[in-house]
């Protein structure tokens, strides 16, 4: 993941901003909802944890521990400063290793696996998944949404979502085509400076293919963007406007992959 460190640790500041945003939140419960049948006294490693955005709502919402990884040391210490009950460790999640206390009852990555540029890249991301997993456990993760076209994806939410709000601030631009997929950047403006950070969307069978050959074999399921009733009717937080809201009914913003070893 070269570079990775260096986009976010000039970002932290807006990057916390916009994890207040409607579609952040929305995230939020939508990943509450899918942990929730197994949390329960679990003991998590957080892949790509950042500044804590999900870390500490993990304990609140019944796991009895979690480690958090990030590959920013800007972004670790933000987190740290955020609460005491947490270990981190600086490292690439990019590369297989085990971590000590594992394996882990879940492992979880918010936007991590769009940083593999490649099948070798995700095979590589999906090892060290699995390493770190018990058998029987799962891993759950916020994904790109899931595309066999993704082009045609990256378009559908910029034709949904126009400059300047976008989704939560972010914009989102197509950089050039890979193999399997495309490379994109995500800019944001907000009030304590912009954001600029660039990934991969790759098909979604190639999520599918190099997660079984790492050694997730079990049950695989994709969700997407699930807006909660009361945001519809005005009551959600974050700033979001109704016309935004809807259109992630039918333009997902972010998929919610959940595999089980």
């Amino acid at each position: 993941m070269a570079g990775v460190e260096q986009q976010y640790d000039t970002i932290q500041a807006p990057y916390d901003y916009i994890r207040g945003a409607s579609i952040a939140l929305i995230e939020r419960e939508n990943v509450r909802e899918k942990v929730t049948p197994f949390i329960e006294n679990a003991r998590i490693l957080e892949l790509a944890c950042g500044s804590g955005f999900y870390t500490y709502s993990f304990l609140e919402w019944g796991a009895s521990s979690v480690l958090g990884v990030d590959i920013s040391s800007v972004m670790i210490d933000e987190a740290q400063r955020r609460g005491k009950e947490v270990s981190y460790i600086q490292a690439d999640c990019s590369i297989p290793k085990a971590y000590d206390g594992g394996p882990f009852d879940l492992v979880f990555g918010a936007w991590l696996l769009n940083y593999a540029p490649d099948r070798a890249g995700l095979v590589n991301m999906f090892r060290n998944i699995a390493m770190n997993l018990k058998d029987g456990g799962h891993f759950v993760s916020i994904t790109v949404p899931p595309s066999s076209n993704p082009i045609d994806s990256l378009n559908a939410e910029v034709n949904a979502r126009p400059m300047p709000a976008g989704s939560g601030y972010l914009i989102y631009n197509h950089i050039r085509d890979v193999k399997d997929g495309i490379y994109f950047r995500v800019h944001g403006d907000t009030p304590v400076g912009e954001l600029n950070f660039e990934c991969y969307h790759l098909k979604k069978e190639l999520y599918e293919e190099a997660a079984r050959e790492a050694g997730l074999k079990g049950k695989l399921e994709w969700g997407v963007t699930k807006v909660p009733e009361r945001y519809l009717k005005g009551e959600g937080l974050g700033g979001a406007s109704l016309v935004e809201l809807e259109t992630y009914k039918t333009i997902p913003n972010y998929g919610v992959l959940v595999i089980i070893k």
